[in-house]
């Protein structure tokens, strides 16, 4: 491989690819050739990989090193400088990330300290305009999947540290139609 000269050590650099036969579900992200650089920082380069439906992947690297930076692409909350973002097969690249059906979970949180977690879990659901009864409906339903039922009305800095995290992936899952394996796709980064 090419090193670019401009390119930090421990950038995110390379491809992951599925080796042949090991997924049999449908290809849920598909990332081809993504680079972002930020100035003369190159934080992903020239980054391939594939996720099927229901699967869990971790990005492990050094701080620095891009982990961040593809998933805020994923989501759509960077714009990647080259490549293409595909989800179930369509060109999500240049979506804005109201548009994109993929979640994110902030390393921390990003909960609405201001905002009940009822609030913050239906808060991606009100900005779509979501009609109310469907939004406490799909919260009743994630507080449940959650196992937070009756604490809907605390705030966030009234839980452990776990309760959170729980809140932050229920309300990525929020705004997530299901696929038809009845999975989300969610990108998440912790540590």
């Amino acid at each position: 491989d090419r090193q670019d000269s401009t390119r930090k050590k421990g950038s995110l650099h390379g491809s992951a690819r599925r080796a042949k036969g090991e997924w049999s579900a449908t290809l849920s992200i598909v990332i081809k050739d993504v680079s972002k650089t930020f100035g003369n920082f190159v934080a992903v380069d020239r980054v391939s990989l594939e996720v099927s439906d229901g699967s869990l992947l971790a990005l492990l690297g050094p701080s620095g090193s891009g982990k961040t930076t593809l998933l805020r692409i994923i989501a759509g909350l960077e714009i990647a400088d080259q490549g293409t973002v595909l989800h179930h097969e369509e060109d999500i690249t240049f979506h804005t990330a109201r548009d994109r059906k993929v979640g994110f979970v902030f390393q921390h949180y990003a909960l609405f300290r201001q905002m009940t977690i009822e609030d913050n879990i239906g808060f991606a659901l009100r900005v779509r305009k979501v009609r109310k009864p469907e939004i406490r409906d799909r919260v009743r339903e994630l507080l449940k999947l959650i196992r937070l039922e009756g604490l809907g009305s605390r705030y966030p800095g009234q839980l452990s540290g776990g309760q959170r995290q729980r809140v932050a992936l229920a309300r990525a899952l929020a705004a997530q139609p299901q696929n038809s394996n009845g999975s989300s796709s969610v990108a998440a980064r912790f540590g």
